[in-house]
């Protein structure tokens, strides 16, 4: 039965969660996934697991900390990506059905204002709105870690929709939840790869594209009709750029 509490007593088991996760512009779920893995490396610390450079990692395959989460994986994947674009984790391969070894990042002061949404405010666009249509800065917002162009940021944003996710490693590719269910319906095998291969070809390019559903799903009719099982060559001419 539930009691008030009194200066004795012990509270219930709980995740280390940190002060600038309140803050920080990050999901829900990336800030809950920060806690729960900042709490395991807290434990492989305890157990001595570490690298030979004397830095803790946590061994956590993806269906467990679903599962711990409640949610599913490939929430939890865009999650981590999330977490991972922003410097909080770092994860290396380990081999062939091997889980990723995650090291997990505590943030200076500097980086900590980064993720903060004061900031943001305080450098807030004249031509955004005050009120609260939020989806122009929150998208900012993402991008910024990644160190994409305001030029880039705005082609980016002109073409969002306003109920748009953001995926991909590196934090630009933009798809609503039905044009996500459509490329998942339509190639069930191989979407989540097609995004992954636009946000790197769009991070490393500084290309950008009024749709990025339309281009994923351009891409896979292409290879689709050509036999190719995966995507060999992003490039397009002048003027073919969707």
């Amino acid at each position: 039965m539930s009691d008030y509490m009194k200066t004795d007593t012990k509270l219930l088991p709980y995740l280390p969660f940190p002060r600038f996760l309140l803050g920080a512009d990050l999901t829900q779920t990336a800030k809950v996934l920060y806690a729960v893995l900042l709490d395991r490396a807290n434990l492989s610390r305890a157990n001595g697991w570490m690298d030979e450079d004397g830095n803790i990692f946590v061994v956590f395959p993806l269906n467990k900390l679903a599962d711990m989460v409640d949610k599913g994986p490939s929430t939890v994947k865009n999650a981590l990506n999330e977490l991972e674009a922003v410097g909080l984790i770092e994860r290396r391969r380990c081999g062939n059905g091997m889980p990723n070894r995650i090291y997990v990042k505590q943030p200076d002061s500097q980086e900590i204002d980064r993720l903060m949404d004061k900031k943001l405010a305080a450098r807030q666009p004249e031509n955004w709105p005050s009120d609260s249509q939020k989806t122009g800065r929150q998208i900012a917002r993402k991008l910024a870690p990644n160190k994409i162009s305001n030029s880039n940021l705005k082609n980016n944003l002109s073409g969002v929709s306003e109920s748009a996710r953001i995926f991909g490693r590196y934090g630009n590719v933009f798809l609503t939840e039905a044009e996500l269910s459509e490329l998942q319906a339509d190639f069930p095998a191989v979407w989540q790869e097609y995004i992954e291969r636009l946000s790197e070809y769009m991070a490393s390019t500084g290309k950008t594209y009024k749709s990025h559903a339309a281009t994923i799903r351009r891409w896979a009719k292409e290879d689709r009709r050509k036999g190719k099982g995966g995507i060999s060559d992003y490039s397009c001419k002048e003027g073919e750029s969707l």
